[in-house]
């Protein structure tokens, strides 16, 4: 079975390139720490919106790691996901995070690059992030 969902801005890890946010540094490229199932963010504000079959997550100053979506499957699915990624400031990147713990990253960008990406994601059985 294929799903398909159309993602705007969305972001498992933020670290702003300017920021002071210790922890958000040490995370954005630790794949033990971003498989980790607590999330660990500061943020101003965030919209999470059901839109046209998909989501848009937009958020001001965001630090650190936060899990958008959890899945329980009764069986093997393939997700195909299109992604727009635009920051006006820092660094971002999507992330899948299977169940047992492997971190793929999906798309990736800064405030000097876009990024948009059609991509299809093998989600187990059970419990997929």
């Amino acid at each position: 079975m294929k799903k398909k969902i159309a993602l705007l801005c969305v972001f498992v890890c933020f670290c702003f390139a300017g920021c002071n946010n210790a922890f958000a540094k040490q995370d954005y490229d630790s794949v033990e720490k971003i498989a980790r199932q607590e999330d660990r963010y500061a943020k101003e504000s965030s919209v999470f919106n059901p839109i046209d079959g998909g989501y848009s997550f937009e958020v001001s100053k965001f630090d650190g790691r936060e899990t958008l979506r959890t899945w329980n499957l009764a069986e093997t699915q393939d997700l195909e996901i299109e992604i727009l990624c635009s920051l006006t400031n820092g660094q971002g990147k999507l992330v899948h995070v299977d169940a047992d713990g492997n971190v793929t990253t999906i798309v990736e960008c800064d405030a000097e690059t876009s990024a948009a990406v059609i991509k299809t994601i093998s989600l187990k059985k059970d419990r997929t992030v």
